[in-house]
C-alpha cells in the first residue's frame, strides 16, 4: 500500500541535539558526584523510558529527585537549544516529501509547546500538517500519542511511515502497526539500532529513495 503520511520524530532525527543532551547530563552527573559519560556511551545506551537510562547512569530515576533532575535538564536545554542545527539534508528532504504531496507530522516525546517553538525557529512549520508532543517534560507518553494519531488520521497503518532515531520509535511504530525507518546519527548509534527489525538509514536523503521503492 502506498505511503500517504510520514510521521517524523524531532529530537535526533530532524535536529542534531544529542551532543547538547550529553553536555547537560554531564553537568548533572557532576552535581551528583558521578563520572561523566561520552557521546559514544550515550548513543550506544540511551533508551526510553528516560528514567531507566537515568538509573543506569546513577541519576535519580523516580520520586521528587527525578522530577528535579527532569526540570534541571529541560531548563538547561531550553537555554541552549539554539546551539543545535538541523540534521544534514533535513530541510531538503522535508521539502522534497512535501513536493510529492505527502502529509507530514511531527510526533515527539518532547513537550508540544517546545517543539512548536523549535520548528518555528527553523522555519519548518509549513511542512507539517500537525505537530504532536507530550504534555510533560519527562519524555513520557509517546506510544499513546501515536495510537491517538492513528485513530484521528483516517489512515490505514500501512499508509504511514514513521521515521525516528531510537529503538523507542520502532516501539511506537509497532504499536501503530506502521512501517519504520530509523536514522543512525541521532540519539541511538548504528550499533544500538542493529537489533531493530526495520529499515535503517545513515542519511536522511535515503528517505526519498525509500519512497521510490
Amino acid at each position: 500500500m502506498k505511503i500517504k503520511e510520514i510521521v517524523w520524530d524531532w529530537n535526533g532525527t530532524l535536529v542534531d541535539d544529542a551532543f547538547l543532551c550529553v553536555e547537560i547530563l554531564n553537568d548533572i552527573l557532576v552535581n551528583f558526584d558521578q563520572s561523566p559519560i561520552s557521546i559514544e556511551y550515550y548513543r550506544n545506551n540511551f533508551s526510553f523510558p528516560v528514567s531507566d537510562f537515568y538509573q543506569r547512569i546513577s541519576l535519580p530515576y523516580d520520586g521528587n529527585e527525578f522530577e528535579e533532575v527532569s526540570l534541571n535538564f529541560i531548563s538547561n536545554y531550553r537555554k541552549q537549544w539554539k546551539r543545535c542545527k538541523l540534521q544534514p539534508s533535513a530541510r531538503q528532504v522535508l521539502k522534497m516529501v512535501h513536493g510529492r504531496g505527502l502529509d507530514q507530522t511531527i510526533l515527539s516525546a518532547a513537550k508540544q509547546s517546545d517543539v512548536e517553538i523549535y520548528t518555528d525557529h527553523f522555519e519548518l512549520t509549513s511542512f507539517f500538517s500537525k505537530v504532536i508532543g507530550t504534555d510533560n517534560i519527562k519524555a513520557e507518553g509517546k506510544i499513546d500519542l501515536g495510537k491517538n494519531f492513528l485513530l484521528d488520521s483516517n489512515l490505514q497503518p500501512e499508509e504511514i511511515l514513521l521515521i525516528g532515531d531510537t529503538f523507542h520509535d520502532l516501539e511506537v511504530a509497532n504499536e501503530i502497526g506502521c512501517s519504520a525507518l530509523l536514522y543512525s546519527r541521532g540519539h541511538n548509534s548504528k550499533i544500538q539500532l542493529s537489533r531493530c527489525k526495520c529499515g535503517k538509514i545513515d542519511d536522511l536523503k535515503e528517505v526519498v529513495q525509500y519512497l521510490h521503492r
